[in-house]
């Protein structure tokens, strides 16, 4: 090639580098606007133009990132690493969008080779923290914010989230500096004011931890979550009215709409409840005749079902049909806690001395107390879940769920909650509640899988009549003898996908079962952290004998 030739190819790769420099230009001006799809078709250009170029493929990434087009955006991120391995903002990026796809070790090793070619870069620091407390290796997170603060020792989110993993670890009184120190440096910070609250209710100072919840939904007045603690605050303050009233504005907050989204899948188990118990508030004249039509079209939502062969309890179905059921999903149609019971909801008659030495004296502990509640107090809860239309938390196994924040809370199921910490205080320690909730079963399902709580004890109460139960030797629950490991996360004791794993490690370390079996008014009380299933269920198959258990959670679960 002469000189000439040289000099004719040589302008004609700069003015091709100029024109991809425009395309990109020009997608990130889009991009900065809000017009992704303007952005992406900018980028393009650009990549066609010069299919190995880097900064093409990273900002593809980016743009198709957020598009929610993660498998999509991947793909260009590794592209952009691949052409060029040494910028540590591709490779940050690809930790993030690995990290939104839920590819947590692909993530970690994304900020890790962003901090190799760059160990001053306090954001991969602070992400990786992120990503190493989501998977549960808490002192790598720590490390990993800690690392981050002493390069940017003014960022306020990374305070507030080493807070979270010190509080995870059962520090709580360090999270609790942690959480003044990034309230020093961004006052509004209303996650950081929601966890101080939560923190400063663990340790006992529950005035501080009321005015942290109020102060954050005086910043962000739809900060549900914060709403939530705030009630669950004024619960152990003793407040019902305030407890009950911030509840079921979460609940409200939740479940109240008009309308869903055309992908909405609906459960088997779930339309044949929700039509069961809007024939049932009918007959007990508790629904207005305008949602006659909506029940008409349950029932025969549910008709189809039944003949339909499709696999599985969870399905799509037409959209006319899920606008027909959508009162279902999206209100509380009726929903009238019960209050207080005078002289007491508990039993009078317990043997307090009997339950407690029970209790301890089978390690780890687990006892069950018969005639749990007064007559008046079982059949006030009764009547409540036979008639709140709060039951919107869906399981695959075909039972349905009602917690605190769906409308469950009432008066009366926290005077039942104070009432077991006072009357059996070798049991509960002086801890609170913390949870609560409630599942009604479809008989011709199974019920709970295995699974451990995340708190000190474990409350699990029965209120359907015995007359509903076909077999009295079974239908209650197993509880098996040995705690899960300390150093599993939330998300390995007590999910479905972990039941594999749950059951090979009961049966290397040689777990044996208890079995107790099903009594109207029976409470199984036990140490949290024990593995426990509902045991098999045979049960009338109508609305009122429907399985219904209560379970209260007290404490936190030990970190030690």
């Amino acid at each position: 090639m002469n000189r000439a030739d040289r000099r004719r190819q040589g302008a004609s790769r700069k003015t091709g580098d100029q024109s991809v420099r425009a395309w990109l230009d020009q997608g990130r001006v889009h991009q900065q606007a809000g017009r992704l799809t303007e952005a992406e078709d900018a980028y393009r250009h650009a990549l066609e133009l010069s299919p190995h170029d880097a900064e093409s493929c990273h900002l593809l990434g980016l743009v198709t990132y957020r598009l929610n087009r993660l498998a999509e955006s991947l793909r260009y991120l590794h592209a952009a690493v691949e052409r060029q391995p040494s910028l540590p903002v591709y490779w940050f990026n690809l930790g993030v969008v690995s990290q939104k796809a839920g590819r947590s070790p692909d993530a970690v090793s994304a900020y890790e080779k962003a901090i190799a070619l760059n160990p001053r870069y306090p954001d991969a620091y602070g992400n990786l923290g992120n990503v190493l407390r989501e998977i549960g290796d808490l002192p790598g997170a720590v490390n990993a914010y800690e690392r981050a603060l002493k390069l940017n020792p003014s960022h306020a989110d990374t305070h507030n989230n080493l807070g979270v993993a010190k509080k995870e670890q059962g520090h709580t009184r360090d999270a609790v500096v942690c959480y003044r120190r990034a309230l020093e440096l961004r006052p509004t910070h209303a996650e950081a004011l929601n966890n101080l609250g939560l923190a400063l209710m663990e340790i006992g100072t529950l005035h501080d931890a009321i005015g942290c919840f109020q102060q954050a939904l005086s910043i962000l007045p739809g900060y549900q979550l914060a709403r939530y603690n705030l009630g669950m605050a004024w619960s152990w303050a003793g407040d019902d009215s305030k407890a009950c009233e911030c509840l079921e504005k979460v609940a409200r907050a939740r479940h109240d709409h008009r309308s869903l989204p055309a992908d909405t899948a609906i459960y088997r188990s779930r339309i044949k409840h929700d039509a069961e118990q809007a024939q049932f508030l009918f007959e007990q004249g508790k629904l207005d005749e305008k949602y006659r039509p909506y029940a008409q079209s349950l029932r025969r939502l549910q008709e189809r079902l039944e003949s339909d062969s499709r696999p599985g309890n969870r399905l799509m179905i037409e959209p006319n049909e899920l606008i027909a059921i959508a009162p279902s999903f999206n209100r509380i149609l009726n929903c009238e806690p019960p209050p207080r019971i005078g002289h007491g909801a508990l039993n009078p008659l317990l043997d307090v001395i009997a339950v407690e030495a029970q209790y301890h004296a089978t390690r780890p502990e687990v006892t069950y107390i018969d005639n749990l509640l007064t007559q008046p107090a079982l059949d006030a809860l009764r009547r409540f879940c036979w008639e709140a239309t709060i039951w919107k938390k869906d399981y695959e196994n075909g039972y349905s769920g009602a917690f605190l924040g769906d409308g469950f809370a009432s008066p009366l199921l926290f005077q039942i909650a104070d009432e077991l910490r006072q009357k059996f205080p070798r049991i509960f320690s002086g801890h609170r509640m913390t949870q609560a909730w409630a599942f009604k079963h479809d008989s011709t399902r199974r019920g709970l899988n295995i699974h451990a709580d995340a708190a000190a004890v474990n409350v699990n109460f029965w209120i359907t009549s015995d007359e509903a139960n076909l077999d009295p030797a079974t239908g209650g629950l197993v509880v098996y003898d040995k705690e899960a490991p300390l150093e599993w996360n939330f998300k390995e004791y007590n999910s479905d996908r972990n039941k594999p794993k749950i059951l090979a490690w009961l049966k290397e370390v040689g777990a044996q079962a208890i079995k107790i079996p099903y009594r109207a008014n029976r409470a199984v009380v036990f140490n949290s952290d024990l593995f426990h299933e509902t045991d098999d269920l045979s049960f009338k198959d109508d609305y009122l004998s429907r399985r219904i258990n209560i379970t209260l959670l007290y404490g936190y679960r030990s970190k030690s």
